[in-house]
């Protein structure tokens, strides 16, 4: 089969593409750059260099039979990655329309009845885009990916691992209901089995339905770490970006975005995924946790290290907001001996 995998040399479709070359697929991998390819030329897949957002730039196209759509504009610095984002999916359809191939698309759950953050709009708005072309569309609907790597892991293993107590505060007990990136994978390559005459929304998701805060005790059980809950002030949504600037600035500027969406439920409602693919059978959220954790090979050293509580509680937006209150700086001289950390080296 002739495969078109956009947003190659990302974490998802990196990994997809491996699946796929595994099983024998024909692959068209389009990129931006070739420096930043991943995997390396073969006889399987032919690289193409475009941007989706510079439509004279993509290179004419053969046959193709399937097309993945994997592009986000989570890393963009842009304040309008939503209308990048649309006219990334226009300028697709526009360009795989005379190849009629049937879409497969990794969207975002998302609940029908809110007013929904930027981000998950934006995934919802592009699913809309590439269903309205008149392809046949399988859109695939996911909360957070749990596998080594992903952002959503590598965010919740940052502050577990960087912060010396868990935090509490509401945003962290909403629900959602995690996917081990095994099973994303299976249900992306199972997609091309799976055949549709329209655009058909099918969500996704583990067997365990749990909150962000429950997933941060997860990691830190299987970690080994010791994590005492600490409630926190409510604040504003506002307030948590800046201080992800502080404790997790790896991955602060899509964390920034995916941060607006903690007051969402993403949680599957439907039963439409045992329908179409009966064979995948995700695994629980237990073993995706640890599955992840063994792979995972990036390190994030605690604050104290590296005097970041210092520099966090000398910020005057952080400290005048409330966030770090005095009865939160008492809780934590007690459960995590902030004396003696700052006054490490």
């Amino acid at each position: 089969m002739n495969v078109l995998v956009t947003g190659a040399n990302g974490f998802v479709g990196s990994a997809l593409i491996q699946r796929l070359l595994k099983s024998g697929h024909q692959i068209t991998a389009l990129v931006r750059s070739l420096e930043s390819v991943k995997i390396k030329k073969n006889n399987s897949i032919t690289y193409i260099v475009g941007d989706l957002l510079h439509p004279k730039s993509l290179p004419l196209i053969g046959k193709i039979d399937k097309a993945y759509y994997l592009v986000h504009g989570l890393k963009s610095n842009s304040v309008d990655f939503e209308y990048q984002e649309a006219i990334a999916a226009v300028n697709f359809i526009n360009w795989v329309r005379e190849s009629k191939p049937e879409i497969i698309y990794l969207g975002g759950l998302a609940p029908q009845s809110e007013v929904l953050s930027s981000h998950l709009r934006s995934r919802v708005l592009t699913g809309a885009i590439l269903g309205a072309s008149g392809l046949a569309v399988i859109e695939l609907r996911a909360s957070i990916i749990l596998g080594a790597g992903s952002l959503s892991f590598e965010m919740i293993k940052a502050l577990s691992e960087r912060l010396p107590f868990r935090p509490d505060f509401s945003l962290l007990e909403k629900p959602c209901q995690p996917l081990a990136l095994d099973d994303l994978l299976n249900y992306l390559e199972k997609s091309l089995e799976v055949k549709v005459t329209k655009h058909e929304i099918i969500e996704v998701g583990g067997p365990d339905v749990t909150t962000y805060g429950e997933l941060l005790e997860l990691y830190s059980q299987q970690a080994g770490l010791k994590r005492k809950k600490i409630k926190l002030p409510e604040v504003e949504v506002k307030v948590l970006m800046k201080a992800l600037d502080y404790v997790v600035p790896e991955h602060s500027q899509i964390g920034k975005k995916l941060t607006e969406s903690l007051e969402h439920p993403t949680v599957v409602i439907d039963g439409k995924a045992k329908e179409f693919f009966s064979v995948v059978q995700p695994m629980k959220l237990k073993s995706s946790m640890e599955k992840a954790i063994k792979l995972s090979t990036s390190h994030y050293p605690p604050l104290w290290e590296k005097d970041f509580l210092k520099s966090l509680l000398s910020d005057k937006i952080l400290t005048q907001s409330g966030l770090i209150s005095p009865d939160l700086l008492k809780s934590l001289e007690k459960v995590g001996k902030l004396k003696d950390i700052l006054s490490r080296k």
